[in-house]
């Protein structure tokens, strides 16, 4: 930077040389660094929008190949989603019912993965709506792949014990086909035959004479036997396991104790008319996860005959 100047003098005609001060010279400096810088920066950062830096283009082009696997694993997780929803629907409709296990609701199917928000600590991250998306997504999936694998593991321990089931489940009518004088009252709404009443009849009423023999429905255990308050009378309750009850009531005489092992058509009790009832008569129910169903879907169709040899049948194996 110049230290002096030349300055034309008209009175003399000649240049005078004039000192420059030192302050000025740094000022001189300062405004061309100013200026020059600003043109450098202005000039970075016009270049900087039109164009990206090396290191921003590989930066973007990482991004864009991350939200593209993102996308990508988010069309996999709803295919396997809709996937996974066919396998539900099968188990709840098809393989639970083949067994009549209680279904799985939804509130199960899909409820194990709410709560605290575990992804809170990504918001802040850069395409966060996305990556937590798909993380919930996933997560959901792991959580209903987890429940159809037990519910899957239920039916298949149901399946083993098929043979057992089939032998448990009530499949026959309580009372010998010969000995059975009428029906008298069916499972449903009717009026109450001691107080008018309209009320809800839980069995099948199964009129015949005392001291009729009355059989197990299935195998089972007796977890009640004798004589009840609430008027059935003398009764008989039988557990048969996998969700099934049956109760016999109103009998002249109980045959069993609390805690013996019974078999399908073993004589349990008598036809009686204790407890509330108005004649003679069996009540009968079949009991499922503890409320009453409708008995007659559980009487196999088979012939007098058919009956007849299988209280034969069984009455042989007792003896042996």
């Amino acid at each position: 930077m110049a230290r002096f100047k030349y300055q034309f003098n008209p009175h003399t005609l000649k240049f005078d040389v004039i000192r420059i001060p030192l302050y000025k010279q740094f000022a001189k400096i300062l405004i061309h660094l100013g200026f020059y810088a600003g043109v450098f920066l202005g000039l970075g950062y016009t270049f900087s929008v039109i164009y990206d830096t090396p290191v921003e283009q590989s930066l973007k082009r990482a991004n864009a190949e991350y939200v593209l696997k993102y996308e990508l694993a988010q069309k996999q997780i709803f295919e396997l989603s809709n996937a996974l929803a066919v396998l539900e629907a099968k188990d709840n409709n098809i393989y639970r019912a083949i067994f009549e296990a209680d279904t799985i609701p939804n509130t199960i199917r899909r409820g194990g993965y709410g709560g605290v928000d575990k992804y809170a600590n990504l918001r802040s991250a850069t395409n966060s709506l996305t990556l937590i998306k798909t993380l919930r997504a996933l997560d959901e999936l792991t959580w209903r792949a987890y429940v159809q694998s037990r519910s899957f593991d239920d039916v298949a321990e149901m399946a083993k014990n098929k043979e057992k089931m089939i032998l448990c489940v009530p499949a026959i009518q309580p009372i010998n086909t010969k000995d059975l004088i009428r029906v008298s009252s069916l499972y449903g709404f009717r009026r109450d035959p001691i107080n008018g009443a309209i009320t809800m009849h839980a069995g099948i009423d199964f009129v015949g004479s005392v001291g009729t023999p009355i059989y197990s429905t299935g195998d089972g255990i007796v977890v009640e036997a004798g004589y009840s308050f609430h008027g059935y009378g003398n009764h008989v309750v039988v557990d048969h396991g996998f969700g099934y009850k049956t109760r016999y009531a109103h009998l002249s005489k109980v045959l069993v104790k609390v805690g013996q092992r019974v078999k399908r058509a073993e004589e349990i009790g008598l036809l009686g008319n204790s407890g509330k009832s108005t004649g003679p008569h069996l009540h009968y129910e079949v009991i499922l996860r503890g409320k009453p169903v409708n008995p007659i879907n559980y009487f196999n169709d088979m012939t007098e005959d058919d009956y007849q040899n299988m209280l034969k049948k069984y009455s042989s194996q007792f003896l042996d």
